[in-house]
């Protein structure tokens, strides 16, 4: 309907220009052959064609184009094709900035990898030695505000925040872990051995993810991770214990890259910061590895 108003409107301008440079004597010999016919339409449609053809049907037509919802005007045996241009085509799915809440899920485990428990004495290495199976990683984004970054939105930039608990499960269940004096990270042995013996850290960050979809629902990921540390702490399960742990940096960076299909997949994460100051522990970093959800694929 909008389409045949906007026509209607050029034809008519295009109408009044061409009877304007005509001669005076040539404008009233064609309004003495100006007739009015009454268009034979419902009162759903507007006949744009049988408006302008009562006026002179050689001097002004319009008519099909050939494409798909192309016209052609003609005025005086010149063309103009009206219809969809390359540009018009192309805004059709312009840039656009989105939401998501709840998204970009990982869970899996988590492995402290490059141990090195120099300044530690015979006796005390190893305590971070852990069961695999049972150190669990867990993430994920509140919310991401996303960008995309191209016209088909295959590619886009997401920033937003996001929720990280890790848990080290410790072989020997006969120790925890605690601080000496200084602060330094030591095994602490246990009265009884507990059921379960592990570290438990989380942190608040602000993910950089840059989002690739190179075929329909197939979505490739990589993200730069900055987190800040919440706290840790050393549990203890039959009987339950549970204590502070001081020790670990308060900041983070993080690489990680997911490949999902139908928003489903697998991810990696690598932190080539080490996990605890200088001195405060053995010098290790963590590797995480799993499954990846995300709502945007």
């Amino acid at each position: 309907m909008k389409k045949r108003l906007f026509l209607l409107l050029v034809a008519q301008l295009m109408l009044t220009a061409a009877w304007a440079g005509q001669p005076d004597s040539l404008r009233r010999e064609r309004v003495k052959r100006l007739t009015v016919t009454e268009a034979g339409c419902d009162t759903l449609c507007i006949d744009t064609l049988r408006r302008i053809d009562p006026t002179d049907g050689n001097l002004i037509r319009l008519r099909e184009g050939g494409g798909e919802g192309d016209m052609v005007l003609e005025v005086g045996g010149f063309g103009l094709k009206l219809g969809r241009t390359y540009m018009s085509k192309q805004l059709k799915n312009p840039p656009r900035f989105y939401f998501t809440i709840m998204s970009d899920i990982e869970l899996g485990f988590t492995h402290l990898t490059g141990i090195d428990y120099g300044g530690y004495g015979v006796g005390e290495r190893g305590f971070l030695d852990q069961r695999l199976g049972a150190s669990f990683h867990f993430s994920f984004a509140p919310f991401n505000l996303g960008w995309d970054m191209n016209r088909k939105r295959s590619l886009s930039l997401r920033v937003g925040l996001d929720y990280t608990l890790e848990n080290i499960r410790l072989t020997d269940n006969g120790i925890t872990v605690g601080n000496d004096s200084d602060g330094r990270l030591i095994p602490v042995a246990l009265e009884a051995p507990a059921a379960k013996s592990k570290i438990v850290y989380s942190y608040l960050g602000i993910p950089v993810r840059l989002h690739w979809v190179p075929v329909d629902r197939l979505g490739v990921s990589f993200v730069l991770h900055n987190d800040f540390l919440l706290g840790a702490d050393a549990i203890c399960k039959s009987p339950k214990q549970k204590h502070g742990l001081s020790g670990w940096r308060s900041y983070r960076l993080g690489l990680g890259a997911s490949v999902a299909y139908y928003g489903l997949g697998l991810f990696v994460r690598y932190t080539p910061t080490p996990l605890f100051e200088r001195g405060a522990g053995p010098e290790c970093r963590t590797f995480s590895f799993g499954f990846d959800y995300s709502l945007s694929f």
